[in-house]
């Protein structure tokens, strides 16, 4: 069986004994490493070489986004899980941008830590369902920047962030698997909901109120909250 290696950063060592006794009792899971900061975890990451860096975000020396963005700066490519004890929008936000595709509250257990692990592992997304509900609360508390968002199905609000990469509606075709002319009439109605003139001020849009800023798999977690 091929095992995940994964490095873990945390101020605490009481919790990285925790964590590191937990999944040292997982068959497919291999810790290779710790760190009590950030430099140190930064510093190790070559030597240790692992699949999975499990960090805390508020870290000493260096914190977690930033090392985060260091560490995409090596030669290879590591996937990342963040834990916090807080679920703070702006954060998850940085989160995203950096690349980090699991995301796991402090106050979760053991199950979802372990689908985080092996989610990234497998290069796909994890969010702790309490904070992709969070996410999907902040943007409904940001009616003020315009209400007519959220008049928008799930599947408009794809097309929408999706327009807001720069793609066209070929390329938003292919992403969503749809025919040209379904993607041509989803723009369309975006459009009108959202009283707009055009795709570049519905790009606009969607940056200023931070919506094109999240990344696909946060996005994917998102719509599928909302779908249930």
């Amino acid at each position: 069986m091929e095992q995940t290696r994964v490095f873990i950063a945390d101020d605490h060592k009481l919790f990285r004994d925790g964590v590191k006794k937990l999944l040292e009792l997982e068959a497919d899971i291999l810790v290779v490493g710790e760190a009590g900061d950030g430099e140190e975890a930064l510093s190790l990451m070559e030597e240790r070489v692992p699949d999975i860096l499990l960090f805390d975000i508020n870290m000493p020396r260096m914190d977690g986004i930033q090392l985060v963005r260091e560490l995409n700066n090596l030669p290879y490519k590591m996937r990342y899980v963040a834990i916090s004890a807080y679920d703070d929008e702006d954060c998850l936000s940085a989160l995203s941008a950096a690349g980090v595709l699991g995301f796991v509250l402090k106050a979760s257990g053991k199950v979802e830590l372990l689908s985080a692990i092996r989610s990234a592992a497998r290069g796909q997304p994890y969010v702790d369902p309490r904070v992709a509900g969070k996410l999907l609360t902040s943007f409904s508390r940001r009616k003020e920047e315009n209400d007519q968002l959220y008049e928008l199905t799930p599947r408009e609000k794809e097309i929408l962030y999706w327009l807001s990469q720069g793609l066209s509606n070929i390329e938003v075709a292919e992403q969503m698997v749809l025919s040209e002319k379904t993607v041509k009439n989803h723009v369309s109605h975006v459009l009108k909901k959202l009283e707009l003139r055009d795709r570049t001020q519905a790009a606009i849009l969607a940056w200023r109120i931070g919506f094109a800023q999240l990344s696909p798999g946060t996005l994917s977690h998102i719509l599928e909250y909302a779908n249930n």
